[in-house]
């Protein structure tokens, strides 16, 4: 229901509103359909091609930022690897015959080695030496030996009981500066384990590597290691301060300008909210190879996810870009281009109502004719205009407005022609009476002679023409058309040398029904005039009853035993206009599918059979006449 009433509302503001408003709006309507259809598809079409270009960009600058950043590595390893080394602190671990004062000594000169490799090596935060061949001995100076119980119920340790050395994840210590660690077996000469060196590296050393590199400090950055494990993420502050890791302390770059934050992770996975996790990246980052892809379903939209090629120790740097960030200059670009179309279209919009209105114009003239005419002016015409179609609509109008003057004209010719046709047709009136009149008195004087046969002719003739004048009615009651053919009969029987036989066999509920007038006597007049029946006497059968098979109609069977029809004769063959005018005027009362056939009776002579609609009140017969069937 309301779906039909708005319909009905705009259908009504349309027929209200000016063709050249509806023009403009079409035109604009349709401009800005186009113009939003070609900026959204140039639009993704650039950002695609700039994403995936800005998206190559980022992945050979995090290349560039592993191949330099993971550059000390090297040197870490080499560290660790020179104390494993040492003939001369292997021999200084060896205090299984040695006594407590030789022992004190021994740990100093290891602790001195320590510290002399802390100051030799750059960009590493501590040494740490844990082994139990100084447990006996109790110092009083902090220094770094350890017993291995301090490190034994990590979870990384169990790594170096298969490998010599480990990168492992490691937790803050006292000052909270250690974040990640490498590990190296030593061994003694008798090929035992007899110390682990840890090098801690600190957030401000790992990121330092990474701080003259811009692209690091865009966006978030996972270190990942040889297993896949994530060793450490830097990146932005979380706004949102949903994460704890978020909290740490920022560390700032050399330059100054710009701040990162680093979250630990002891146990090899990521603490933040990505789904960007260690999972993820040894199930997409393909061994060997870099790559990028773009993420769905992060709490802050889509993010591009870089991975780098793995440096030498087979470690990579994985970036995460927001898509909306990398994206903003290209939506800046499509603001532009948008506000540049919407200007043009604005261009256009004004450009197209002046259009509009100059080839509106001859329709508006045309429409001030026409008001023109309707108030009387027939004299009024429309200038041909420079387009082909309103030069057919001014020769059209200019055309209406002349034959409008020419049936005017005529209009008043035919009024006055039918004012002379009904005073001859009050005049014609006066005749049939004079005819009737006159008939009467021979019939009156026939009988003062006794010519009886005269008498019932003049009778018979009169009520002839009654009935075939009925008043000028088009229609008649059956009963009449039969009592017309009964006074044919009559007289043609009292001039003929040989008898007609004359039937009737009516339906008593169709006598009263309304048919066209004089359709009975045309007929049996041909068979009076051209049957010469063989056997001396006419015969005449008039049958009346309802069409077979449909109450809506009458059926009127004329048949007779005269010499019937010729071979092949149809209704164009009829010399006389009597038949001809019966089944015309059937149809012209009636319609086409009515009207009167001829063909040779079964038995000899001829049968016609008319078809009438069956009318019976006069409600039926005025619509008829009126046309509306």
């Amino acid at each position: 229901m309301r779906k039909t009433r708005c319909s009905t509302y705009i259908l009504q503001k349309l027929q209200q509103s000016k063709l050249s408003t509806l023009m403009v709006t079409c035109f604009i309507a349709f401009n800005l359909l186009l113009v939003s259809i070609i900026v959204w598809l140039a639009y993704q079409s650039f950002s695609a091609v700039t994403f995936a270009e800005i998206s190559k960009a980022r992945l050979a600058l995090l290349n560039e930022s592993t191949r330099r950043g993971f550059d000390f590595i090297t040197g870490v390893t080499g560290t660790a690897y020179g104390l494993a080394s040492n003939r001369e602190l292997s021999n200084l671990l060896d205090t299984s015959r040695t006594g407590r004062l030789a022992q004190i000594h021994q740990r100093r000169e290891v602790s001195k080695i320590l510290d002399h490799t802390m100051v030799v090596s750059d960009g590493i935060t501590s040494i740490e030496l844990y082994t139990d061949a100084f447990n006996e001995v109790t110092v009083t100076m902090a220094d770094r030996i350890f017993p291995v119980d301090v490190i034994s119920n990590d979870s990384w340790f169990a790594a170096l009981d298969k490998a010599d050395a480990a990168w492992v994840p490691l937790g803050e210590n006292e000052s909270g500066q250690s974040l990640v660690g490498y590990a190296q077996r030593i061994y003694d000469s008798r090929g035992g384990t007899v110390a682990y060196v840890l090098i801690r590296l600190s957030r401000a050393d790992i990121v330092r590597r990474f701080a003259d590199v811009p692209m690091v400090l865009d966006g978030k950055v996972l270190l990942v290691d040889t297993a896949g494990n994530v060793v450490m993420r830097m990146g932005k502050s979380d706004p949102s301060g949903g994460s704890a890791a978020a909290s740490d302390q920022e560390d700032r770059s050399r330059s100054g300008e710009k701040q990162t934050i680093i979250q630990g992770t002891v146990d090899g996975t990521d603490s933040s909210s990505s789904i960007i996790d260690s999972a993820w990246i040894q199930e997409h980052a393909r061994p060997g190879e870099d790559g990028f892809e773009v993420v769905s379903g992060q709490p802050g939209g889509a993010e591009l996810v870089l991975y780098s090629r793995p440096a030498m120790l087979q470690w990579r740097l994985v970036q995460t870009i927001p898509v909306y960030t990398l994206l903003s200059p290209v939506r800046q670009a499509g603001w532009q281009i948008l506000g540049i179309a919407v200007f043009g279209l604005l261009c256009s919009a004004v450009l197209a109502y002046l259009f509009v209105r100059q080839i509106i114009r001859p329709l508006r003239q045309l429409i001030k004719r026409m008001r023109q005419l309707e108030k009387g002016d027939f004299d009024t015409r429309v200038k041909l205009s420079f387009t082909e179609e309103y030069a057919h609509l001014a020769y059209g109008f200019n055309h209406m407005a002349s034959q409008l003057t020419m049936l005017m004209e005529q209009v008043k010719e035919e009024s006055r022609a039918k004012r002379e046709a009904q005073t001859s047709l009050l005049e014609a009136q006066i005749k049939p009476h004079f005819l009737y009149n006159t008939l009467d008195m021979i019939h009156w004087r026939a009988l003062d002679y006794e010519a009886k046969d005269i008498s019932r002719m003049i009778v018979q003739l009169s009520k002839l023409l009654r009935i075939g004048l009925s008043g000028g009615r088009l229609f008649i009651r059956v009963r009449d058309e039969l009592e017309h053919a009964r006074c044919y009969v009559s007289i043609q029987s009292e001039r003929l040398p040989f008898s007609i036989q004359y039937e009737e066999r009516i339906d008593p509920r169709i006598r009263g029904c309304h048919i066209p007038k004089i359709i009975l006597q045309p007929f049996i007049e041909n068979a009076v005039m051209h049957g010469h029946p063989s056997e001396g006497t006419l015969r005449i059968q008039v049958c009346i009853a309802p069409a077979e098979g449909s109450v809506a109609d009458i059926t009127i069977r004329i048949t007779d035993n005269g010499q019937g029809l010729p071979e092949d004769w149809n209704m164009e063959d009829a010399r006389g206009i009597g038949v001809r005018n019966v089944h015309q005027r059937i149809q012209l009362y009636c319609g086409q599918r009515y009207g009167a056939q001829l063909r040779n009776g079964s038995s000899g002579g001829v049968e016609v059979e008319i078809t009438l609609p069956r009318i019976e009140t006069e409600e039926q017969l005025n619509l008829w006449l009126d046309g509306e069937k």
